[in-house]
């Protein structure tokens, strides 16, 4: 039933609210940064070292690779320095079939410097590679990635060397409303060093743990006047945390460099990006007061996920497939199809053509539909046909929601029970995806257990779902990869 998503999803994924840009980038090195500001902690020393200061980042693609240089001007609370220049180099390969783009990544350049506590710390080596697989869905891209590396730096020109193995494990998600990031870094710290004309070696480890957080959120606003044309209406914000984490256990040193104890401990910083911030637009609209449905209906409004071209929403009324694909199309902002320009003169011109033959090219709705079409989210209710008129059913509804967010696979395999009342009658196409849209919120039964697959949908329905869909991007999400995973 699901045609196969084209990688051409990826540049249709564009955001609600105006070129909202963070500055998240940090590279590998265990920091964290936003518009004005770069952190990271250094344990070379024995004592974790914080550095702050300016990380400048340039970029460019040709060819398929992507160079990214990242430049470091560093400095500690107590006079130390830390300047660095890192050249990546990243290949990414489409994997049209699993709709997935894999990456790998290569050191290219590489300079550091580090000055703290009277001893000055050099990069002589760094060896580095790392790798990351994307899935591409209509609703959200995903992301995992491991890298490792190696750091050897030389102490004081001939007092030694220090090496520093890395690895790395990193998820995260963006879509319409935000991003996350989360990172697993892990330090081994070998030292074969000088003290008082005595070689000593020594070891110790440290694990840093960095999320990097883009979240949105939808409120109502009161206004405060008595005389004004509209009592409120929706706000919607984007706010920006980065957070590291970080414990060690390393050797303890004296003045003269020689080990005679352990230092353990773990601590945190944190650094928050500038919010952003969108008034929405006001609905008029007169059948929906008094409804269960008020605040999800009025939402939606606001946020043109339904339009706002009638004063009659009809709530109690069944919602038809176009209308309800639209909605979700416009709620993971998929952009709608656009047919290509002919440029110039040609006698063979290509008029466009739908892939179903009930709409038209001229309905306002075909770019969505088509659009919804090709990413997979939607498909046909027989060979080139759509129904766009027909009413939507509560199993149609969950199928289109997890291909939205691409969730479909934590359903069980082979045989199992959604645990409804009524688990026979729900349609085996439909049956993972209705597993799945209980288990994280969007669907629930009714008071005798029972989830009425086949039951169609009314517009007020629709817009609770679609609501807590964006709620679950807005939240069950970032609080699943940053709470889970770091514990923040």
């Amino acid at each position: 039933m699901v045609k196969k998503m084209i990688l051409i999803l990826a540049l249709f994924i564009s955001f609600l609210i105006p070129a909202f840009v963070f500055a998240n980038d940090a590279g590998y090195e265990g920091g964290i940064a936003n518009e004005y500001e770069y952190k990271e902690v250094v344990f070379l020393t024995g004592s974790p070292v914080v550095f702050d200061g300016k990380l400048t980042v340039s970029q460019s693609t040709r060819s398929g690779t992507t160079t990214a240089t990242y430049r470091y001007q560093l400095t500690s609370s107590d006079g130390g320095k830390l300047t660095r220049t890192l050249t990546f180099s990243t290949v990414e390969t489409p994997k049209d079939q699993y709709n997935q783009v894999q990456s790998k990544t290569t050191l290219s350049r590489y300079s550091e410097t580090i000055t703290e506590g009277g001893n000055i710390y050099k990069l002589s080596s760094y060896e580095f590679n790392g790798s990351d697989i994307k899935s591409l869905n209509p609703g959200v891209n995903y992301f995992a990635g491991n890298f490792a590396g190696r750091k050897v730096y030389t102490l004081n020109n001939s007092k030694g060397t220090i090496t520093v193995d890395i690895t790395d494990k990193t998820v995260g998600f963006d879509h319409a409303y935000g991003n996350v990031k989360t990172q697993q870094i892990n330090y081994i710290i070998t030292g074969d060093t000088v003290a008082n004309n005595t070689n000593i070696s020594w070891s110790g480890t440290a694990d840093v743990d960095v999320s990097f957080a883009v979240n949105s959120d939808l409120e109502y606003v009161t206004n405060d006047p008595n005389y004004i044309s509209f009592r409120g209406g929706y706000l919607l914000s984007q706010t920006g945390q980065d957070v590291m984490k970080y414990s060690y256990d390393l050797p303890e040193f004296d003045s003269s460099g020689n080990v005679i104890g352990r230092n353990t401990g773990s601590s945190s910083a944190s650094l928050d990006e500038v919010p952003q911030e969108k008034r929405l637009v006001v609905p008029n609209v007169n059948d929906i007061n008094g409804t269960w449905g008020y605040d999800d209906i009025l939402k939606l409004m606001s946020m043109e996920i339904f339009p706002n071209t009638s004063k009659y929403f009809g709530p109690k009324l069944p919602i038809t497939r176009s209308d309800f694909t639209v909605a979700v199309a416009k709620a993971v902002n998929l952009a709608p199809y656009t047919a290509p320009k002919t440029i110039g003169y040609t006698k063979n011109k290509i008029n466009e053509v739908s892939p179903f033959i009930d709409v038209s090219t001229a309905d306002s709705d075909y770019g969505y539909i088509k659009a919804a079409n090709q990413a997979g989210l939607i498909s046909g209710t027989a060979p080139n046909q759509f129904s766009p008129d027909k009413a939507l059913t509560r199993a149609e509804a969950a199928v289109i929601f997890i291909r939205a967010l691409g969730l479909s696979n934590l359903a069980p395999s082979g045989y199992f029970s959604t645990g409804f009342r009524d688990d026979s009658s729900i349609p085996s196409w439909a049956k993972r995806d209705i597993y799945v849209a209980n288990e994280i919120g969007l669907l629930e039964g009714d008071g005798n257990g029972n989830i009425n697959a086949n039951d169609t949908l009314t517009r007020e329905e629709a817009a609770a779902m679609i609501s807590r869909m964006i709620d679950f991007m807005m939240k069950d999400l970032s609080i699943d990869y940053v709470q889970k995973v770091i514990n923040y």
